[in-house]
């Protein structure tokens, strides 16, 4: 490693022991090789701490080793903290569960060599499960994506932020980006947010530069249950206000164009803010309703999904997941598959729930066009 290396990976850790090993491989791997790794853990009640100074020991390359004694409960902190000590002239956070492609770092290197304007590069995403089994790519179709994402594309960073990240974090894990230190040095402020932190960081990068997208699976994220946001009412609402911050943030901007937008955006948040009391009433509902013998189905692979099967797993078991979108037919969501909806399938299952606020209506026309008899539940 040399004195001032290109690059430096920060390695944010809490309580991922049993997937660092997979990560610091993927790390010291990499086709490009000039970067310094700065080790941090928030005092994990694990080994990860052990398995962190193991590697050190062994990888020439790890500049710093920061372990707290108690837990800062702020990720924040440990990202402010880690720049604080990079050497590089670009950052990479990678985070302790994930995992990278070896040509990662090269790859995003070569977006900042070819477009000097660019604060941050990103690739697209494999989602992969807790043993490391790949599920999907990362979903980009929904309306707030368009069909930016089907391609690489490079924009500047307030086209992004008014068309996209006013709405959502289209960015959607951070081991996929490669930063300029400087830009994300200016960015990061100490703050408590607890869901919405990374989203308000992108905001902050990009009123000042322009990004790079790949579109190559080089990050591989993975979906576990410690790597849920959030799944209960409470927590919605604190997500709810940091969006409200984030939305003020990007107003105070005052980028041409985009309150129209910013406007549509709290919109949206208006008609979903008692998400999770439908959520919480549809729990009751599967509670009275469902026995343990019944074949029960999903209708809809998304969030809503994924937190019943988190929380009623396996209470109750989930024989199928029905959706009709190809790019997911084959594919797993948390272990069991996800097939199109057929009259064939209808025929073994005895209850669909409907994961849908947006599409109900034309959700349970389908289920009744193919003459499906069982009980329908909707949120």
């Amino acid at each position: 490693m040399s004195n001032s290396p290109a690059i430096s990976i920060i390695v944010p850790c809490y309580k991922h022991a049993r997937f660092l090993p997979a990560r610091l491989a993927s790390i010291a791997k990499q086709t490009f090789e000039d970067f310094e790794i700065i080790l941090l853990d928030d005092a994990s009640p694990d080994n990860s701490q052990e398995v962190l100074q193991a590697f050190a020991n062994q990888e020439a390359r790890v500049s710093v080793t920061d372990f707290n004694t108690q837990n800062g409960g702020c990720v924040n902190d440990q990202w402010i903290k880690g720049v604080n000590l990079a050497k590089g002239d670009y950052v990479w956070i990678a985070e302790s569960d994930d995992v990278s492609t070896p040509d990662f770092l090269a790859v995003m290197l070569q977006q900042f060599a070819m477009y000097p304007q660019i604060g941050m590069a990103y690739s697209d995403s494999m989602i992969i499960d807790e043993s490391g089994n790949s599920l999907l790519r990362h979903d980009y179709s929904s309306d707030d994506y368009a069909n930016r994402w089907q391609q690489d594309f490079v924009v500047d960073g307030e086209t992004l932020i008014k068309d996209h990240l006013v709405f959502k974090n289209v960015i959607p894990n951070v081991s996929a980006v490669l930063f300029r230190k400087d830009i994300l040095k200016a960015a990061l402020h100490k703050h408590k947010m607890k869901y919405c932190g990374d989203w308000m960081c992108y905001v902050r990068v990009l009123a000042n530069s322009a990004i790079a997208y790949v579109n190559r699976p080089l990050n591989l994220f993975r979906a576990h249950i410690q790597s849920t946001r959030w799944h209960n009412q409470d927590s919605y609402k604190v997500a709810l206000m940091e969006k409200k911050a984030i939305l003020k943030e990007i107003k105070h901007l005052a980028i041409p164009d985009s309150l129209d937008n910013i406007a549509r955006s709290y919109a949206r948040m208006f008609r979903n803010r008692h998400k999770f009391k439908r959520i919480g009433k549809l729990y009751n509902v599967l509670n009275k309703r469902v026995g343990a013998n019944d074949r029960v189905a999903l209708y809809g692979c998304n969030d809503i999904c994924e937190y019943l099967l988190l929380d009623f797993s396996p209470q109750i078991r989930f024989s199928v997941i029905f959706d009709n979108a190809k790019d997911k037919q084959g594919t797993e969501k948390n272990g069991v598959a996800v097939m199109k909806l057929t009259q064939e399938l209808l025929q073994d299952i005895d209850v669909v729930v409907v994961c849908s606020f947006a599409y109900i209506e034309e959700m349970c026309s389908s289920l009744q066009a193919l003459r499906f008899s069982g009980d329908v539940i909707t949120l």
